[in-house]
């Protein structure tokens, strides 16, 4: 690795640094039993929540600088100098409090829901109540869960282990999301290669990209299991073992449903194989779904993400101001009529994208931006596919994960005006920092390297 790529690198782990301390004093932190209230240093850091706000975007804009300028000597660099540049990066991130969302005290309500033997398809956290209820925002007490069974049994066996303490229970599934993360590291040099890739451009936009650090790894949302089996279902594919591609998807839109759309690209991967990839789908659904016990209810609980209203989906911002302006009942119609959009352009992408993977990560874009409702981390079932499957990554994929790597509070909760201004100002302070410490020019950078 040339002077250059170190830089980066060292970049990128200051970000993080700084981001991991932000997310110490001002991450999504349980209200009750929070192991590191009294220490020294960060106690004194959480009187100060603005300034940890700021300090975090610090570290995201930092973050951000070097995963831009990482590309450009992308030429020069291994695939495993690229894994080493996400250990180096992510490592500050696996040991703080969740960061960027509370969902994963509604991953451990579920689970404990499940684990008592109450119904999570019917019933919210507030009918189980209990430590692991307390911590769940308000949104959500109600609400049932729209994960898989496969999840919700992975949930239950989590607090089955860790019984009710929240600080364990947050620390195995941040086990369980880095497991999906490597499964997704060891699949995506196997997949590009496969369609001409240069695999380590699929690593540095499909496993060092922000957002998959950020909510993959900080947010430790469950889509990272769900991507790591779809990775690894097309990486067993390209490998010859299309009906064990097909078992591993299965399983990964039993944790989350849209998984299931990776189905078609194992078809396409290996059309000959057709008879044994949907016996191997539908002996994988039927008996994961009757080993859980917990029933369909999953399917129609999908609905339960489209209460939240953050201004990222294109269907719900125009239903709302539609509404605003007195049209009657436009949210349903805006809803149904970009959903057959969008999965009108995903049949589209799928039959005339360059290959299978692409034609997948091209689909999923299209439900997911025309869906009625977008989380950030929602892109990465796109990206994923996209990194492995185009040789050139669409400028708007790589400033889109930008912009919305500094979306969210690292609070997982809404913003507030004094919030943001600090978020404002911990931006514009890397910016300028970035702007003082420009790239090592291409010439130089070669020169370092040979």
């Amino acid at each position: 690795m040339g002077r250059p790529d170190l830089l980066n690198r060292t970049l990128g782990f200051a970000g993080s640094v700084a981001i991991a301390l932000g997310g110490l004093a001002a991450g999504a932190l349980p209200e009750r039993g929070d192991p590191l209230a009294h220490w020294p240093v960060i106690r004194e850091l959480r009187s100060f929540p603005l300034v940890a706000i700021a300090g975090a975007y610090v570290g995201l804009a930092l973050l951000c600088g070097a995963w831009l300028r990482l590309r450009r000597t992308l030429d020069e660099q291994s695939p495993s100098d690229l894994v080493r540049t996400l250990l180096c990066w992510a490592a500050p991130l696996v040991l703080v409090p969740p960061m960027f969302s509370q969902d994963v005290y509604s991953y451990l309500a579920q689970g404990a829901m499940v684990h008592e033997g109450l119904d999570a398809y019917k019933h919210g956290p507030a009918y189980l109540g209990g430590p692991f209820a307390a911590e769940v925002p308000a949104i959500w007490q109600n609400t049932p869960a729209p994960y898989g069974p496969l999840f919700l049994r992975a949930a239950a066996a989590v607090v089955n282990v860790t019984g009710a303490h929240v600080t364990l229970g947050v620390l195995a599934f941040r086990l369980i999301s880095l497991a999906g993360v490597v499964m997704i590291v060891l699949c995506l040099p196997g997949i590009a290669t496969r369609f001409g890739v240069p695999p380590q451009r699929a690593i540095w936009f499909g496993a060092l990209n922000p957002l998959l650090l950020l909510h993959l790894i900080a947010g430790m949302h469950n889509d990272a299991i769900m991507v790591g089996l779809m990775t690894a279902g097309i990486y067993a594919a390209v490998r010859h073992h299309p009906a064990l591609g097909a078992a591993l998807i299965t399983a990964a839109a039993l944790i989350k449903a849209p998984a299931a759309l990776a189905l078609l690209t194992i078809l396409m991967i290996a059309p000959r194989a057709w008879l044994r990839i949907g016996a191997a789908a539908t002996a994988s659904a039927a008996g994961l779904q009757l080993a859980s016990g917990l029933g369909t209810g999953w399917i129609g609980a999908m609905h339960t993400p489209t209460t939240v209203r953050n201004g990222l989906s294109f269907s719900t911002d125009l239903g709302l101001l539609l509404g605003a302006l007195g049209w009657p009942g436009p949210m349903d119609i805006i809803r149904t009529a970009a959903g057959v959009v969008g999965c009108l352009l995903a049949g589209w992408a799928l039959l005339r994208a360059p290959n299978p993977v692409a034609g997948l990560g091209l689909a999923l874009s299209s439900i997911i931006l025309l869906g009625p409702v977008v989380h950030p981390w929602y892109l990465l079932w796109a990206f994923v596919p996209l990194a492995a499957g185009l040789r050139r990554v669409p400028q708007a994929a790589v400033w889109g994960s930008v912009g919305l790597s500094l979306f969210l509070l690292p609070t997982g909760a809404p913003g507030y005006p004094e919030a943001v201004v600090a978020a404002t100002v911990g931006t514009v302070a890397g910016l300028l920092y970035l702007r003082m410490r420009p790239p090592v020019p291409a010439p130089l950078a070669a020169a370092a390297t040979s």
